[in-house]
């Protein structure tokens, strides 16, 4: 419980697309001028958007100077994204395991693949 009374109101942990669509909506920038501000190319910022590739601390702040925001929720934000490529888990559990504190990843069953039991005829050539 907050101070007021109410309950406690965590900030949201935001992810390096989700900032840039939101540079995109509230500021009317768009890739070419990002791209262009922060000195890389339209292929960079591109590959930011779709999560492919998540920018170094350094892209981050200077994100966060030109466009306003948190550097350090940012940042966490990106080590998620990391973290979630690196290790397979989904962003949204690796969200829920900082919120909650847990060190490890949610134990999942192995995915069961399906052995193929079909022959296949093979050519006998003589």
């Amino acid at each position: 419980m907050s101070a007021g009374g109410g309950p406690e109101r965590r900030p949201p942990i935001v992810t390096v697309p989700a900032y840039l669509a939101a540079v995109e909506r509230l500021h009317g920038v768009g890739p070419a001028e990002m791209a262009r501000a922060l000195r890389v190319s339209r292929s960079v910022v591109r590959r930011w958007r779709q999560g492919t590739l998540v920018p170094s601390w350094r892209r981050v702040r200077a994100m966060t100077a030109l466009w306003g925001g948190d550097a350090a929720l940012l940042a966490l934000g990106a080590a998620l994204q990391r973290f979630s490529r690196t290790t397979g888990v989904p962003l949204g559990d690796a969200v829920r395991m900082v919120r909650t504190g847990r060190r490890a990843a949610p134990v999942r069953a192995p995915a069961v693949r399906v052995r193929d039991r079909r022959q296949l005829p093979l050519p006998m050539g003589g």
